[in-house]
């Protein structure tokens, strides 16, 4: 394995408004920081985008924060030998696992759904992809990239194009600045 520090960083394509889970709630629930009105106003912000609190809309916009983060970092430190890239895990709707803390019905009929369509991966597919990324000597000296299934539930592992908005330099930047102030 390499020596070479690697950085990943757990994201979804829940991200891009263009997937089929980024679609999901319609276009208010959809991942999008706005201007980061939120996080600029200091550390009492609910959303980042300064919006009201909606637990589906920050869960999607915390993986787009997560990929921006990777953006940055991938910029800021790549000319010194850490490569940061992203990776989803996949969905793994485990009743037992991810899922623990959702009601138990709703856990173990949406896991058996998202078996049934397909869409699903497993524990054993998230660790490789994991350890695939962390330690493979493919991947020395990739970085900035976003992992993910491909095809969704079929457990092989692909590089995507992230969303319009996680691929705003500007914004990635914007976002590490306002952050590291909330850190000061």
């Amino acid at each position: 394995s390499s020596l070479q520090p690697r950085l990943l960083v757990t994201a979804s394509g829940v991200h891009d408004p263009a997937s089929g889970g980024g679609r999901q709630g319609g276009p208010e629930k959809w991942a999008s920081l706005g201007e980061l009105k939120g996080l600029a106003g200091g550390r009492a912000f609910t959303m980042v985008d300064g919006g009201t609190y909606d637990p589906d809309k920050a869960y999607k916009d915390s993986k787009l924060c997560n990929m921006l983060f990777m953006a940055e970092a991938a910029r800021r430190w790549g000319s010194g030998g850490i490569t940061a890239n992203a990776f989803s895990p996949g969905l793994i709707a485990d009743p037992d696992g991810f899922f623990r803390n959702q009601n138990r019905l709703f856990g173990s009929v949406f896991s058996g759904i998202s078996k049934a369509v397909g869409v699903a991966e497993t524990n054993d597919f998230a660790g490789s992809a994991l350890a695939y990324l962390a330690v493979d000597p493919a991947m020395d000296g990739q970085t900035g990239g976003w992992y993910d299934a491909l095809p969704l539930g079929k457990h092989s592992l692909g590089k995507h194009a992230p969303s319009a908005e996680a691929r705003d330099a500007a914004k990635a930047a914007k976002l590490w600045e306002l952050s590291e102030g909330l850190l000061a």
